[in-house]
């Protein structure tokens, strides 16, 4: 019995060295890589079984891989740009966790970091771990085994890794989120350019004109007249009561429920093509009512505009051309968005007013006005006294309100969308 487990544990130790074996054979031998530009070549020798003496720049140094990555020159001259030395951390099947090093002890100095490298289809897949496998030359770069031919590495420089059904996915993503944008714009577009509700100032004259051009009566009869002012009377009747007399009351409009609701019965009345000058004089009134409600005037904060407008000039130095454009057309968009209808500014200044962004920077304002500078007085023996000024809080109320002013430049177009929401869709 004793005879059959040692068999039994032999031939399952065998097993295991066999698949470790496999797994390491995956991994074992020199790849080459380029990245998509064209201007890197890279150079990379696995050996996952041990340590080995692989670095040419450093006799004393025992590893599991070896790469150098050399800049291409417009002249076709290569210039070796750094080296790295990789220790196997895990070995789970097709994957590989590397912890890696600078190769040249003197030149790469202060390289460290992790990476994961995938072998799929006799191609090696490298990923960064951590900020030094992300900021490694080799990050996101595809290999192919030594000798392939160019053109082999020339589409492994294109190969990401990433499945189809991913690449389809983001792709889809990109055309929604690009639809979502444009459709907002001409949203916008189209309630500026749109103006008014209603642009005609109503005459008897005029309607009388319209009247027979439609090969109607030139007058109303009464019984119209008893339906129009009916009809009126209920649109006025569907506003907010905000002012109350013995005798009268004030009535407008505080939500778009109630403005599409008497804009239905006003439309209906302007179909009847009223002739009697009671009738067009209250419909005036009432499309008064509606255009001055509707009249849209920004009511953002403009604080948050001048501190696109810098922060997108300083993203000229900081990130390129592309992000100060993109952050100036946010910002123009975020004045475009915050255009607010003037009923929807009476509202939510009956509920007290204001936005998010003044009440950030009103407490940012007073974080620096609320910094003090601490002062400590030495007196010595003969009489004599010292002081030493300590300026920290005024430096940290600095850095503070200067992040978060960063940061809410950087959310423009997050404001751009919620102001669209609420002024244009949910008014609120």
């Amino acid at each position: 019995m004793g005879k059959i487990k040692k068999y039994l544990f032999g031939i399952v130790m065998m097993l295991v060295s066999i698949n470790v074996f496999a797994q390491e054979e995956l991994f074992t031998g020199d790849w080459q890589g380029a990245n998509k530009e064209g201007d890197l070549s890279v150079a990379l020798t696995l050996n996952c079984d041990g340590n080995w003496q692989l670095n040419p720049y450093n006799e004393n140094a025992r590893c599991n891989g070896f790469m150098e990555v050399n800049m291409l020159e417009p002249s076709g001259r290569q210039s070796l740009l750094s080296t790295y030395e990789f220790y196997v951390e895990n070995l789970n099947g097709n994957e590989v966790t590397l912890s890696f090093v600078g190769g040249r002890p003197d030149v790469d100095t202060g390289i460290s970091g992790r990476c994961k490298v995938v072998c799929k289809d006799d191609k090696l897949y490298f990923t960064g771990l951590d900020k030094g496998g992300k900021d490694a030359a080799f990050n996101g770069l595809t290999f192919v085994k030594a000798g392939s031919g160019e053109e082999a590495i020339a589409d492994a420089a294109t190969d990401d890794g990433i499945p189809l059904g991913q690449k389809i996915l983001a792709i889809f993503q990109i055309i929604l989120s690009s639809a979502i944008v444009l459709f907002v714009i001409g949203h916008m577009g189209y309630v500026w350019y749109k103006g008014a509700r209603y642009k005609e100032r109503f005459t008897v004259e005029s309607m009388v004109n319209k009247r027979a051009a439609a090969g109607m009566s030139e007058k109303m009869t009464d019984e119209e007249i008893e339906e129009a002012w009916r009809l009126m009377d209920e649109a006025f009747a569907t506003w907010t009561v905000v002012e109350k007399t013995d005798d009268d009351e004030l009535r407008k409009p505080t939500k778009m429920k109630q403005i599409k609701q008497s804009v239905l019965l006003i439309d209906q009345v302007i179909a009847m093509q009223p002739t009697d000058e009671g009738v067009i004089e209250r419909l005036n009134a009432l499309t008064d009512v509606i255009n001055s409600g509707e009249e849209r005037h920004f009511d953002g904060s403009k604080k948050l505009v001048w501190l696109g407008v810098i922060v997108g000039i300083l993203m000229y130095w900081m990130m390129g051309v592309g992000m100060m454009v993109s952050t100036l057309v946010a910002t123009g968009l975020y004045i475009v968005a915050s255009r607010t209808p003037q009923f929807l500014i009476d509202k939510r200044a009956l509920r007290g007013g204001g936005n998010i962004h003044n009440g950030i920077f009103a407490g940012l304002f007073g974080l620096l006005a609320g910094a003090q500078t601490v002062r400590t007085i030495y007196k010595f023996n003969d009489g004599h006294k010292e002081y030493s000024d300590d300026h920290s809080q005024h430096w940290i109320a600095l850095v503070i309100a200067g992040v978060v002013m960063f940061i809410l430049a950087m959310m423009m177009t997050f404001w751009v969308l919620l102001n669209y929401l609420r002024n244009y869709v949910l008014y609120f």
